[in-house]
């Protein structure tokens, strides 16, 4: 099987649709409605929105939307540009349209001007500035950049300038991981110890901050060893070394677990050292299984990696994360839903299929079509049922389902995909090509993007010239 379509999609979540009152409930309703149309009518309704509504959320969404695809940027600039001149610089549509265009612009080559873009933006908090600026830097490969990036946001900037809350869920830099082991996977000769960490400054507001990213680059570099010996120092200079504003100390344990995990000598200890994460911070239990997806996500980045998924989700379904009710209520319902497709997904890579097919099924009775994660359950389990049991049938009903029902973004691309391969058994090889065209517009002709997303591109190219040639 390949191994693209047992990810987790990372950057999309779902939430029940209403009616449309407030300005997102307004701009998630037109999304809604386009997520259903074909490509091309799709892009052609954003374009129009952004053309005639006066309806500053809805413009704002469209602006956006045209950004998911990759056909013609030079029109959607344009559509773009003749929309800005006509907005107040402080309203939601002027604001996502110009990330829309800095977007585009990465994309046609102008970094430069579009990161000018996107820092102006988050200097200025626009909504959701941090997040397009990412989603940005993932799909240009600019993977040092981010991690730079997120270094330089949590441990040098001025607590009276920087997002309390984003600064405090992201304190402990382990999400600087999933950028570099996304660069060492696209790029062997690449090196985080030489390409990243030389470039990173000390931190006067964090005096240990230096010591921990020091200790993520030997890790992305497969230098374990050293980043764990790094850490003892770490918790050395502790004591002597206190920031003003956290206990470093209540981080240190997922550090070293991070390790550990990626090593892969001894996962016995790393999941220790996570339980004791776990247990310093058991007044903040959200804020660690947030963590604990992240370091999941960082793993998605290589097939190696990804067969470590299950030492750690397995820990976790067997926690009182999830075996307490009352602790489980607790989380959001897209955390939970992540952690579990994340161990189906571990499963199928080990080859328990028919395990994780239940699991697959659990989740889809308790959260589809809410969720993007009941969706790849879904998706991960019409696969199965196809390859299984040879059920094409029942796998594209469920396939087709998706699309009506659940369409998020970061899943159609790989529902179209193996949709094609439904059609090319049944003969319909113009379908099929039809198919793994609209999929190949959503995921964008470059190498580059989050492991689940970069597999399935190559998925599809391979599928396109099988049959074209």
């Amino acid at each position: 099987m390949n191994r693209a379509v047992w990810a987790v999609m990372i950057g999309v979540m779902c939430v029940p649709f209403a009616w449309a009152q407030t300005d997102a409930e307004r701009g998630q309703a037109f999304i809604l409605e386009s997520k259903r149309l074909p490509v091309a009518e799709r892009v052609d309704r954003a374009v129009l929105t952004i053309q005639n509504s006066t309806d500053d959320a809805v413009v704002a969404e469209a602006a956006w939307d045209l950004t998911r695809f990759w056909d013609n940027p030079e029109e959607k600039i344009a559509a773009i540009d003749s929309m800005l001149a006509s907005k107040q610089q402080d309203t939601r549509a002027f604001q996502w349209g110009t990330m829309a265009k800095a977007r585009l612009l990465a994309r046609q080559g102008a970094k430069e001007e579009a990161r000018a873009i996107f820092q102006n933006a988050i200097a200025q908090n626009w909504e959701k500035a941090r997040v397009m600026y990412f989603d940005s830097l993932w799909e240009t490969g600019d993977y040092a950049l981010m991690a730079m990036d997120l270094y330089e946001h949590n441990a040098n900037a001025p607590a009276d300038t920087r997002n309390q809350v984003v600064y405090e869920e992201g304190r402990d830099f382990i999400e600087m991981l999933n950028g570099l082991r996304a660069m060492r996977t696209g790029n062997a000769d690449s090196s985080a110890m030489r390409d990243v960490f030389p470039k990173l400054k000390e931190s006067k507001f964090r005096p240990l901050a230096i010591r921990f990213a020091k200790a993520l680059c030997l890790t992305a570099d497969d230098r374990c060893p050293e980043a764990l010996a790094e850490l003892d120092e770490v918790q050395k200079l502790i004591g002597e070394k206190a920031s003003p504003d956290f206990d470093e100390s209540r981080d240190l344990p997922l550090f070293r677990a991070a390790v550990l995990f990626f090593e892969g000598r001894d996962f016995d200890a790393a999941r220790a050292s996570f339980r004791e994460y776990m247990d310093r911070n058991a007044d903040n239990r959200s804020r660690v299984l947030g963590q604990a997806l992240t370091l999941i996500f960082a793993m998605e980045n290589s097939y190696q990696d990804g067969q470590i998924i299950l030492e750690l989700t397995d820990l976790l379904v067997n926690s009182e994360y999830i075996t307490d009710e009352t602790i489980k209520s607790q989380f959001p319902e897209w955390y939970v839903g992540s952690l579990l497709i994340s161990h189906q997904s571990g499963l199928a890579k080990r080859g328990r299929w028919d395990e994780a097919a239940r699991g697959w099924a659990q989740i889809m009775g308790e959260y589809y079509p809410r969720t993007l994660s009941s969706a790849v359950a879904a998706l991960n389990f019409g696969i199965y049922i196809s390859w299984r049991h040879n059920d094409l049938d029942g796998a594209e009903r469920l396939l087709n389902d998706i699309l009506e029902n659940a369409p998020f973004d970061g899943i159609v691309p790989h529902v179209k995909s193996i949709l094609s391969d439904i059609r090319a058994k049944r003969g319909d090889k113009a379908g099929a090509i039809a198919l793994l065209q609209e999929s190949l517009n959503r995921l964008g002709p470059t190498p580059y993007g989050k492991g689940p997303v970069s597999d399935c591109r190559k998925d599809v190219i391979r599928k396109l010239n099988e049959l074209t040639k």
